[in-house]
């Protein structure tokens, strides 16, 4: 079934505005334990302000989901980037590494993305509710695409402040494009009279498909974290700060490339399947990427890279459409509060141990990188292909 006019419109918007907030979450993603290095010496505290972001988003992902189901998604969407974008503008002045480690933490108070694919879950059919969610995805891609090369690049030029100053003023923007461009969905307004009780939460939280696909949210930020505390590191080291932006290029042109494809065959129904291919890369580039830290050669940092990127950018347009399908349309907002609850747990667990391992035992990253990619390809075994279409 083909979209409507407002279908078409609502989708547009969230699109924008989506890809707007999270290509200011991207761009300081690859240079933020570089940043943090300015400040201090010492991994473990600049693990702890890399992940703790993830902490506070955890814990406020459900509250967010829930009372957009309670109040309506546009009010707490606009409530949740202004706040984002305003304390991400603030970090730029940070002068300490416990100033970045408290800021951070406020900044991911701002956990309104389980909203945003229920704004969009809200707008369209259930038939259509995949194709939706994965329409939104192809922004959230490209910004993670464009984020990824033009942060490093930006901040070998202009500074690491610069980042936060360009990212908070493109968090408020993407805010104030909530009020004007996104109309509360007429399905939402009605569904305002549904109480949510306590049972509810507890239903949802007895998903056992839900309940796979957030662990597996959980594990693939863990793994991302890990990775993006590592990759600036053993760049700098080995090539400098320079090659940054020069070395991530031909990772992101193949991680677009497998997004697109990935995208297609999703829409065909073989979205375990890609998931299962996904995670083997994933456990490969972990053994290229970290196997020695003491030994690297450029192609081997590329080829690790690629890895890397081809199999994380095979997930991003296919997991929230998934905890879509298997979710019950009243309460789509909690839902995917739980599987985010899950994945930015997975981002400040990631954090905190990369710290941790790079000070203690290096030695050990790649072996909890394979097991993590192991158990992502198990559970996703134990899912069976029989999502709504």
């Amino acid at each position: 079934m083909a979209f409507d006019k407002t279908q078409k419109k609502t989708i547009a918007a969230m699109g924008s505005v989506v890809g707007l907030r999270m290509l200011a979450v991207f761009l300081v993603l690859p240079v933020f334990v570089l940043f943090a290095k300015e400040f201090t010496a010492n991994l473990i505290l600049i693990g702890l302000a890399f992940g703790i972001y993830g902490l506070s988003r955890a814990i406020f992902q459900i509250p967010f989901g829930y009372f957009s189901d309670k109040i309506g998604r546009k009010n707490v969407l606009f409530f949740g980037m202004l706040l984002f974008g305003v304390l991400t503008f603030i970090i730029g002045f940070t002068s300490n590494i416990y100033e970045l480690i408290s800021l951070r933490f406020l900044q991911g108070v701002a956990a309104e993305s389980s909203v945003a694919f229920a704004l969009v879950s809200d707008t369209v059919s259930e038939n259509d509710r995949a194709k939706a969610l994965a329409y939104l995805g192809m922004p959230i891609g490209l910004s993670f695409v464009v984020g990824i090369v033009l942060g490093p690049l930006l901040s070998f030029y202009f500074g690491y402040p610069f980042l936060f100053y360009l990212s908070g003023v493109l968090g408020i923007i993407s805010a104030f494009s909530i009020l004007i461009w996104v109309e509360e969905p007429k399905s939402r307004k009605m569904l305002k009279e549904i109480e949510i009780s306590f049972k509810d939460v507890i239903k949802i939280f007895k998903n056992k498909t839900l309940a796979n696909l957030s662990m597996q949210g959980f594990l693939l930020s863990f793994f991302m974290t890990i990775f993006f505390f590592a990759m600036p590191l053993i760049v700098k080291n080995e090539l400098g700060t320079g090659y940054y932006y020069k070395v991530l290029i031909p990772m992101v042109i193949f991680s677009l490339f497998a997004m697109m494809k990935a995208s297609k065959k999703a829409d065909m129904g073989h979205e375990v399947r890609l998931l299962k291919l996904s995670y083997i890369l994933m456990a490969i580039s972990s053994i290229f990427l970290f196997l020695n830290f003491h030994n690297y050669e450029l192609p081997i940092i590329i080829i690790g890279g690629i890895l890397f990127f081809t199999g994380f950018s095979i997930t991003e347009p296919i997991m929230p459409s998934l905890v879509s399908k298997s979710s019950d349309k009243s309460f789509i907002g909690t839902s995917m509060g739980l599987y985010n609850t899950l994945q930015f747990s997975g981002s400040f667990f990631g954090g905190s141990i990369a710290g941790v391992l790079f000070e203690e035992s290096r030695g050990s990253i790649p072996v909890i990188l394979v097991i993590a990619s192991l158990i992502c390809y198990i559970l996703i075994m134990n899912i069976k292909n029989n999502f709504k279409r």
